[in-house]
């Protein structure tokens, strides 16, 4: 039988490859998309053979998943193949305020609104013009609290993931004809590198403790499960955004 294969962006990040493990041992081939950074190599390399040792087959590619660019050098590499699974695991956002000493410029929100929001149609757009996306594919991306109340310095952040919010109900109905389905994912918030960003990083923990019914932060991998569960579902949901807590 065929392996699925699944698409992952931000895919050797903490919540991406997350997912990329939990996809991999439920029989999944891979593709990741990643910056490819140097001082990150030697990891990326062991997470690769990691996912390997599930017997899955790894497409790693090195580049910017916010630019055209990158999206049309993955897809060129993807022809002939059909993905059931894009994972949009992208943590690439502006720090800062709307007022006061670090005020975010046009170009802050914007930049932020790319590459948490926009590149979710992009890819999609992109995907479903080359015919890689199978009729049942699943179409995933990862909001968190700060797109229904705010969190220090979160202001770029958590006006890009009130938009990917949105455009989930707009993909999902017009993806419906096709049987594909897009939800959203509001994972909490995870001690990653990308909240560590923050120099208030501990009063975001705190806020956390507070919000999620166990009282402590999520574990990246207990959302990958629930991203598995939500494809091995038979009930169909789309135009969804999943409070992942209250399942987890």
């Amino acid at each position: 039988m065929a392996r699925k294969m699944a698409l992952i962006l931000g895919g050797f990040g903490s919540v991406g490859y997350a997912c990329a493990e939990e996809l991999a041992r439920a029989g999944f081939d891979i593709a990741i998309v990643h910056r490819g950074r140097r001082s990150k190599a030697a990891e990326a390399d062991e997470k690769k053979k990691r996912l390997e040792d599930f017997g899955a087959e790894v497409l790693a590619v090195k580049g910017n998943a916010t630019t055209e660019e990158c999206i049309d050098k993955v897809c060129d590499l993807l022809q002939g193949q059909k993905i059931c699974c894009f994972i949009h695991a992208i943590a690439d956002g502006n720090i800062g305020t709307v007022y006061g000493d670090r005020k975010l410029t046009a170009e802050s929100f914007l930049y932020t609104f790319n590459s948490m929001c926009v590149s979710f149609a992009l890819w999609s757009q992109k995907l479903f013009s080359c015919n890689l996306l199978e009729n049942n594919s699943h179409l995933i991306g990862f909001t968190s609290n700060g797109s229904k109340k705010t969190y220090p310095q979160y202001a770029a952040n958590g006006v890009a993931k009130a938009g990917l919010e949105t455009l989930c109900k707009y993909m999902a109905e017009e993806l419906n004809p096709y049987g594909i389905s897009v939800n959203i994912i509001r994972a909490g918030i995870m001690d990653t590198n990308a909240v560590r960003a923050f120099d208030c990083y501990e009063d975001i923990f705190e806020m956390a403790y507070n919000d999620n019914p166990r009282h402590s932060l999520t574990d990246p991998k207990d959302v990958a499960k629930k991203v598995v569960s939500i494809l091995e579902s038979e009930e169909i949901v789309s135009g969804a955004t999943i409070d992942a807590e209250e399942y987890i």
